[in-house]
């Protein structure tokens, strides 16, 4: 029978329980639904705290595309980023995480690609990983990334693939992960990331369930810590797409 001390014990015991859950499960990215933005000033600015900066700082041509909608995109009405490809520039929006992770995180964030332009056919980059060799900001470089997703034009028009960077594969051994997607469609990806083991899983909202893949690595070292998340467009990986609803949590 259960006494009425054991019984407090127990619900001591569940609070307890409850309360390292929340601890384990918090927020690296207060402000991923970027309502506290006021403008694309303010977007782009790193004020070396948790906000939203443009970190390649390429050039100011290039920082400048990076910026803030309030538009209704098919269906969001909500404040959210938007980064406008270029051929010739490139482009971060990047967070500094509340705390670098050395064992798991889970990211998810709403992804909407309007375009890959073709020449290079390859943008939309989303990275998890850190700041390592100084130069353009954090995941600039293969040494710094974690994750490492992009987009690509399908075969059929207006239609795109989802696809990961395993290990030190080159471009033409990327791992396709989801095929035929719709342009002009928002997308929820969720990615569950094991850093001491080197992998993650790839999950989107409805289409894929928990693709697992092989962190990207550089001369056989993959990142041991996980302390930014990035989306790029590059000047030889151009496309205009926007996010909204960026979460990132510890494990």
């Amino acid at each position: 029978m259960l006494t009425r001390s054991s019984f407090i014990s127990l619900c001591v015991l569940i609070c307890l329980m409850a309360g390292s859950t929340a601890i384990l499960a918090a927020e690296l990215v207060p402000g991923g639904d970027f309502e506290d933005i006021k403008n694309g000033d303010e977007l782009r600015k790193d004020s070396k705290g948790l906000d939203w900066y443009e970190s390649r700082k390429d050039t100011d041509e290039g920082s400048g595309l990076l910026k803030f909608s309030k538009k209704n995109i098919k269906g969001n009405k909500t404040k959210k980023a938007m980064i406008k490809g270029h051929p010739e520039l490139n482009t971060y929006l990047s967070y500094r995480l509340a705390e670098p992770q050395h064992m798991a995180v889970t990211a998810t964030y709403d992804i909407l690609v309007k375009e890959i332009l073709p020449d290079d056919n390859r943008s939309a980059f989303m990275f998890l990983g850190r700041v390592k060799d100084k130069k353009g900001g954090p995941n600039s470089t293969g040494k710094e990334r974690f994750v490492f997703l992009g987009f690509e034009n399908a075969a059929e028009p207006g239609k795109l693939n989802l696809f990961a960077r395993e290990g030190s594969s080159k471009w033409a051994e990327r791992t396709l992960i989801a095929e035929g997607l719709d342009t002009k469609t928002w997308y929820t990806i969720k990615v569950e990331a094991n850093i001491p083991e080197g992998y993650y899983a790839v999950t989107i909202d409805g289409v894929v369930d928990a693709f697992e893949l092989e962190s990207h690595y550089y001369k056989g070292k993959t990142p041991d810590k996980i302390s930014h998340i990035s989306f790029a467009s590059w000047n030889d990986g151009a496309g205009t797409f926007y996010v909204d609803n960026v979460s990132v949590v510890d494990q």
